[in-house]
Parts: structure tokens; sequence; C-alpha cells
């Protein structure tokens, strides 16, 4: 997440409302087309591997090897077939979907042999482990911003608070890296000069794209991994330390919305 997709904008205050989600423009527009390429190269390529080379590889250690495979095919059956002529907001729909159900699955699979620490040992710290192998050089910049952002913070501060102008709404509704992870989302909070946002996800996209009756447990939204592979890893990698990025993740659950607090240090 680059810190333009945050919000780009130096203003100080304000409300940016959430795109539409229906419609062909939703569906097809440059933002559709955004999501569908994060999702291939951070979920399929950087995240699914997660299951199948570490997960999946523990559970067969932990209990019965050949029951473990037999519960992961069942849980790869449930895959959604990507077809060419989807839309390329359906193509990260169901590419997020997939994602999440297996690792759903893997993660109360995960939960019947370990204790809580050792559980978050295995799910959390593998996620930032593996964040770090892929992503090292993002993950630095996000974390040395601190005389960027002073000088930022400054400038806000003169300027006084003014809602966001037109242009950063387009901007933040139409080309926002961040989206393919969250999904439609609002600015409740924004204020340079203490280095804060504020975003609120009314839907996020790991408990709305997976069809509820292809989950492991169709019964509950997937709570383990929007906790322990979403808000725990990011809190994790992102900490505030050195004038870096601080994230705060507060799951509504058992509602899909979320609250993301993203701070940075300014003085």
């Amino acid at each position: 997440m680059s810190e333009e997709a945050i919000i780009s904008t130096d203003q100080r205050s304000g409300r940016v409302a959430p795109p539409n989600t229906a419609g062909f423009y939703a569906n097809w527009g440059p933002q559709a087309w955004i999501d569908m390429w994060m999702s291939n190269t951070m979920l399929v390529k950087k995240a699914m591997p997660i299951v199948s080379h570490t997960f999946v590889p523990i559970l067969r250690l932990s209990g019965d090897k050949e029951q473990v495979d037999r519960d992961y095919d069942e849980i790869k059956s449930r895959r959604e077939i990507i077809r060419w002529n989807d839309s390329p907001r359906e193509k990260w729909r169901k590419r997020y979907g997939n994602f999440v159900r297996e690792a759903e699955w893997a993660l109360l699979e995960l939960r019947k042999y370990y204790s809580q620490k050792q559980f978050e040992e295995i799910v959390i710290g593998t996620s930032v482990a593996l964040s770090y192998e892929t992503s090292a050089d993002f993950l630095n910049m996000m974390n040395s911003m601190s005389d960027k952002n002073a000088k930022k913070a400054a400038k806000a501060s003169n300027d006084g608070p003014k809602k966001p102008s037109r242009w950063s709404r387009f901007m933040f509704e139409t080309f926002n890296p961040a989206h393919w992870l969250t999904g439609p989302a609002t600015i409740t909070q924004f204020d340079p000069s203490q280095g804060l946002t504020e975003m609120f996800i009314p839907e996020c996209g790991w408990h709305t794209c997976g069809p509820a009756d292809r989950l492991p447990n169709p019964n509950a939204l997937p709570e383990e991994g929007c906790l322990h592979i979403c808000k725990g890893p990011f809190e994790a990698l992102f900490k505030g330390e050195g004038g870096g990025l601080k994230m705060e993740f507060e799951p509504h659950l058992p509602e899909t919305s979320c609250t993301v607090r993203m701070s940075w240090q300014t003085n």
C-alpha cells in the first residue's frame, strides 16, 4: 500500500464517499482493472503459497496425513473457476474468495492442534516473514518516511481544515491500489497535521468475496483469516517505529465492516 493509496490529498479533513459498486463502470472501470491485477500479483503469486507450502505441510505433520490431503483436495474443489469473459471485478472477487476459503480452512485445522500462542507464531509469524521476503523494499519505504511526513504535517497545520477536493475524491475512488484488499472504503477522518487517516470499510472483501455456501463453515464469517492473516500481520509489520506507518485494525465482527486507522509519527 503506497502513501497515495491511503489518500491522495494534502487537505485536512472531510469524508470521501465510497464508489458505486454496481454497473458497467464498477465492473470494467480503472479500479476494477487495478484490483484484478493486484489480486493476481499479491494473492495468487505471493499469498496463496502460504497455504499449500506452509500450513498444509504443518497439518500433515500434526495429524493424519492422508486425511489432511483428502480435506485439502475437497476445499480446493470449491474454487470458483475464473473464466476469460469474466469482468475484471468478477475475476478479483473469485481470486479473493478462493484465497480466503482455503486460508480459513487451514487456520481452522491448525486450531485443532496448537495453543493460541503457537497458533499465532505459525500464522502471524509466517505471514510477516513472507512479507519481508517478497516485499522488503516496500516495507522499508513505508517504515522510513519520518522526514517526508513531518514536512507534510507542518504544511497541513498551516493550511487549516479543508474538505477533500473533487480531484482527490476522484483519485481515491478510481485509482486506489489498496482497494483490492479492502473493497469500497470511506475516509472518515483525515488530519495530516497529526499524521492520521482513518478508513471505514463497510463490506470488507475478506468477508464478502467468497460465497457463504463454499466456506469451510457456511454459518460463520471467515474470522480466523481476518484476525490472523490480515489484522495481525499488518499491525506487526507497521508499528510506527522511527516515524514509519502505524496501522490498527478494528474488525466489527460478526458484521462484515472494518475500521483501519493509519498514522505516522510527526514529531
